[in-house]
């Protein structure tokens, strides 16, 4: 006899931060196009947060791999950081979406495919103090 497997995370309740405001998708949903519905939920964290992720992910040895929130550190660190738009993140976010792996124990991605991403999308704009 076949069985549904359970309801995932059933012990959340309205006042846990996880939600779909951070999961955005985009396709064609009947021919017109808009928002497809994934079912995909993610934690809502506030900017303290996600600093303590980062500091908690560098005692972490992943051999190579990195966490999403190791990546978002990589991004803030970059010294070109603020030639960046939301268009730039969004194209590298993207990007790196079909790279990110999970293995039980949460997503882990490759530390080149980040810089990678970050470098296509910087090769795109002029270098300031570059002399003609």
């Amino acid at each position: 006899m076949a069985s549904c497997p359970p309801e995932p995370f059933p012990e959340l309740t309205p006042d846990i931060p996880f939600g779909y405001s951070n999961v955005r998708a985009t396709g064609n949903t009947s021919g017109g196009g808009g928002a497809v519905e994934t079912g995909q939920r993610t934690w809502e964290l506030s900017k303290g947060d996600l600093a303590t992720l980062l500091d908690l992910s560098k005692r972490l040895n992943l051999d190579g791999e990195i966490t999403p929130v190791m990546a978002w550190g990589m991004i803030l660190a970059h010294p070109r950081l603020g030639e960046l738009s939301e268009e730039d993140i969004s194209r590298m976010a993207e990007e790196l979406s079909g790279k990110v792996r999970c293995y039980g124990f949460g997503a882990v991605m490759e530390e080149f495919e980040v810089r990678d991403a970050l470098e296509n999308v910087l090769s795109m704009k002029p270098e300031f103090g570059m002399v003609y």
